[in-house]
This record gives C-alpha cells, structure tokens and sequence, in this order.
C-alpha cells in the first residue's frame, strides 16, 4: 500500500470521530467527564488536585483530593493537550486529539494487516472495519483510553515483531529503549498496562533461549544482548514513568495508587463505592466463603468470555479470529497476542471479577484489538484459500464478493448498535441528553435553595459528570446502605444530598425520602430528591 493510502484511511477515520462529536456532543459518562475534567485541571495549571470524589479507596482527605487516585492520567493529558491547542476548555476541544488518533488507527490497522498478509484488497477492508468499531464505536470520539490504548497497542506489535522473529534477538538498545516507552505509556494509559512490561522482559528471556537452543556456544555473548537489551525497555519504562511515580509519591506517598491495592478485596461492585474504605480487607473478603470467591469468578470467567466473542470478536468475525489465530500458532507474535489476552481475561475475572465485568476487560482488551482484527482479516485470508484449494473458488472473485459482503456486516452492525446507543431507545431521549438536563435542573434547584457553587459541597451518584455540567465540587454517594451515607456526609461535611431513581442501594431511601430522622427531604427535581441533614451536629457527633 502506498502513502496515499494510508493518508485516506487516516481520513476516513477522522471524518468519522468527528461525525460523533455532532451527534453526540456531550459524553455523560463518568469515565470520559473525569478525563474531561482532570484535563481541564491540568490546563488551568491545578493538574494535581482534583475537585471530586469519586471513590474512597484512597481515603481521600477531602476535597479538592490529589488527582488521578484510582484511574491512570494518560487520556487527561491527551484531553489537555487538544484543549492547550485550541485555547478553549471545551469537550469538542478535549476530543479533537482522540479523533486524530481514531483517524491514525484506522491506518495503522490496515498496515499491520499488510505487513502480516502482504494482501492490499485485506488490509483496506481491515482498515475500513475499524473505522466504525462496533461496541467500541460510541468511545472512539471521548476522553478514554480506547483510543490510545489501540494507538499504543498497534505500535508495540509493529516495534516488537518482525515476520517470524523478535527484535530482541539481536542488540537493539534504542528499539528496546523504544518497546519499554510503549510499555510506559500503555501503564499511563490503564493500570493493567504493567503487564505489557513483564510480557516484554519474558520476550527478551524466550528471545535469549530460542538463539541459545539454535547454537550453544554464544552463551556468553547471547547473554550479553538480553541484558542489554533488558535494561533497555527498563530505561525506556523508567523515562516515561518516573513522572508518574514522583507524583504518587508527593500525593500519597506511595508509588502506585494506594487505593488500587483495596479494589482486590470488594465483594461486589458497588463495593468499589465503599465507606469507609479502611473496612475492606482481605480477613472481610474471606468471610463471604470459598463458595461464594469461587461463584463469582467463574461467573466473571463466562461474562468475560463472552465479552470476548461479542466486543472483541465482533460475533461474525469470531470464527476467522479463531482460523487466523490456529494458522498462525506457530509464530511467536501470535502466541504473544493470545496469551495477553489470556492474561488480562484472567486478571479480570480471578482478581477483579466485578470491575472487569463492569467494563475493565472491554477498556483494557482495546490494546489488543488491532491485533485480533489483523488475525480475523488473516483468518479470512486462509479461508478463502481453503475455498480456492477445495472447493475451485476463483480467489479474486471470492476475496471481493466475500470481503465487501463480511465488512458490510461488520459496519451495520456497528452503525445500529452506535445510533442505539446515542438516539435512546423506544422514542426516550438519550441517557447522555437527560443527564444533562437532569443534572442542569439541580444545579437550578440548588441556587434557589442558597447552595453556591464555590461554598458547598453535594453527595451524589456520578461526581465527574455532575462537575462538568455544573461546576459543583462532590463527593460520590457511597455503595452501601443508609448509614454508610450518613458517615460519608459527616465526614466530608457535604452540605446536601443529590439522590437519583437509579441508585440502587439505596432504593428505600429514594421510595421513602421523607421517612429517614436524621435527614431532611427538600424537593424532586427531574426525578431526583434532594436532602440535607437535619441536625449534622446530632449526627456526625
């Protein structure tokens, strides 16, 4: 393929992100207002505070708290640097970066697809594929880390991997200076990108022992290479991530988020919520049974599975990843990419069954997704010439009429399951339009009521979201039951209560919010009740 066509496909793929951004101008999703928000901090030159609470894993003193406590800043600063160009702190402008970068891999599929199957009719139907990426396509456009992490993710296969062999075969200080700043900025990008720093160094150790089992007598020299080239991608990770750790060390006094280590220890996900989060232990998470440790994560095992089969095999596409990856399984690079995956499946459902459930293996799978699309077009590959071999299939004809038709699939698919998820469903407006509205008649209500932006502080359901629609300071509403509130308000002294139909723990609250003693109810709004305490001085005593 020729520059050229690279630079459409990069064309493509940008129109298209930013077609999202005029049907959906708003996200009204936590994940992508926290990055939007901590984006805006980092332009404002307050990057390390944050003006919300979104869990109490880290036992944040109050707010504003040190910023990035849980989640991994990569996608804020990509956030920041769209907004530091344009010179407007606005969402379109946070999402500009994410949109060059759909447009880049778009492209970058397509070449990873080229360089595997030297096929040119594949790589621009791959390419294509990718530029509505079925349930990926309503996050592509949004401060997330989809985006970078298929960046990153398609980069590190193409530093990493030659043909049949791996870069560390031979003396490359600078490449592995290089892989270990790809492995830097997958760990910035997810938490879970630590993996892709072990994964290398185990490549430079099967590296040192394939040389070695094809000639013996260079041990010493061999030897000499992997630790090279070892402490290579060790400077290159240590380069990108010191910032990092020099922060956590100022704010928290650790190296990595103190909180994430209690994520270990929740029983559900709600848990994830906590109050306090001191309580959430490994003698507590004992307590449930064997029985109960063991349901869930075989349960998270299945939901995963079928995440996979779903999302990341786009169902049709499946069964070629599956041909693709049984034809291939002799190549290092493809049994690296499926024991990745393998990895983060099992990291996700044994160790964080609930937060991979909810969303963490469908994030983190996304550096992994331009691999899988290059073994699903590489399976068709094969496919076809099993037709051509077996059943006189003429290539040309079938590669076209077969192709064109599987990426007409791929892409209504992907056009229905995106329109569903930003128009609403049965005539109702979208969930991001009604959280807007939702939340703009509640920062109204609350004026009213004399709660000022800059002097109190609220308890509710969705923290980022409620700041960037409002500009109000929050702490989240904790997981638990009626009392675990009531603490989380007295402790962070939160001044009124935003409780919403949708907060399922406190279901009863929200039926009966006139009937709790220690709480007053002071109106609904859209739905939402809001309550302050009657007495905080009796309560919080």
């Amino acid at each position: 393929m020729r520059r050229f066509h690279y630079g459409m496909l990069v064309l493509i793929g940008g129109l298209i992100a930013g077609a999202m951004v005029w049907i959906q101008p708003l996200s009204a999703s936590m994940d992508s207002d926290y990055y939007y928000a901590l984006g805006r901090q980092i332009v404002q030159g307050r990057g390390d505070e944050q003006p919300f609470i979104w869990n109490y894993l880290a036992d944040p003193p109050g707010v504003p708290m040190p910023s990035f406590d849980y989640w991994m800043p990569l996608p804020a600063f990509v956030a920041a640097l769209g907004m530091g160009i344009t010179g407007v702190q606005v969402l379109w402008a946070a999402r500009l970066p994410f949109i060059v970068l759909h447009g880049v891999n778009v492209a970058l599929v397509a070449y990873l697809i080229h360089q595997r199957t030297k096929q040119t009719f594949l790589a621009w139907l791959g390419g294509l594929s990718a530029s509505i990426p079925l349930f990926y396509a309503s996050f592509i456009s949004l401060p997330e880390s989809f985006a970078p992490l298929m960046t990153l993710g398609t980069l590190y296969f193409l530093t990493v991997f030659e043909g049949e062999r791996v870069w560390a075969e031979r003396l490359s200080p600078g490449r592995s200076i290089g892989v270990g700043g790809l492995c830097g900025l997958l760990h910035l990008a997810r938490a879970d990108g630590l993996l892709w720093l072990v994964a290398s160094f185990l490549l430079v150790g099967v590296s040192l022992r394939q040389v070695l089992s094809e000639n013996k007598h260079k041990l010493t020299d061999e030897l000499r290479i992997a630790v090279i080239n070892g402490a290579g991608v060790g400077v290159g990770y240590g380069l990108v991530i010191a910032p990092w750790v020099l922060h956590n060390l100022s704010a928290f006094g650790t190296f990595l988020q103190p909180g994430s280590g209690r994520a270990l220890w929740i029983r559900e996900y709600n848990e994830l919520f906590f109050f306090p989060a001191s309580e959430l232990t490994f003698a507590r998470w004992l307590d449930q049974g064997w029985l109960a440790i063991l349901r869930d994560r075989l349960w998270a095992l299945g939901q995963n599975l079928l995440s996979a089969i779903a999302v990341q095999g786009q169902i049709v596409l499946f069964p070629l990843i599956l041909l693709g990856f049984w034809k291939g399984r002799d190549r290092l690079e493809t049994r690296f990419g499926i024991g990745m995956w393998g990895g983060l499946w099992l990291v996700f459902s044994i160790l964080f069954p609930f937060a991979g459930v909810r969303g963490g293996f469908f994030h983190s799978g996304a550096a992994l997704q331009p691999f899988l699309w290059m073994l699903g077009w590489w399976g068709f590959w094969y496919w076809i010439e099993w037709g051509v071999e077996k059943r006189g299939w003429d290539r040309k004809i079938s590669q076209r009429v077969l192709g064109v038709g599987l990426l007409l699939i791929l892409l209504m698919a992907s056009t229905g399951i995106y329109i569903r998820r930003v128009s609403g469903v049965s005539g109702s407006p979208p969930t991001w339009k009604m959280t807007q509205e939702t939340y703009l008649a509640v920062h109204q209500k609350l004026l009213e009521l004399g709660y000022d932006p800059e002097s109190s502080l609220g308890a509710v359901n969705n923290p980022p979201t409620f700041f960037v629609l409002t500009g109000r300071p929050s702490i989240v509403i904790p997981g638990g039951d009626i009392s675990q509130l009531l603490a989380a308000v007295c402790r962070y002294r939160a001044n009124y209560i935003v409780l919403e139909r949708d907060q399922e723990n406190l279901a009863w609250l929200y039926a009966h919010p006139t009937e709790v003693e220690a709480l007053v109810y002071l109106g609904t709004v859209h739905g939402v009740h809001l309550l302050q305490l009657r007495d905080a001085a009796a309560t919080c005593r």
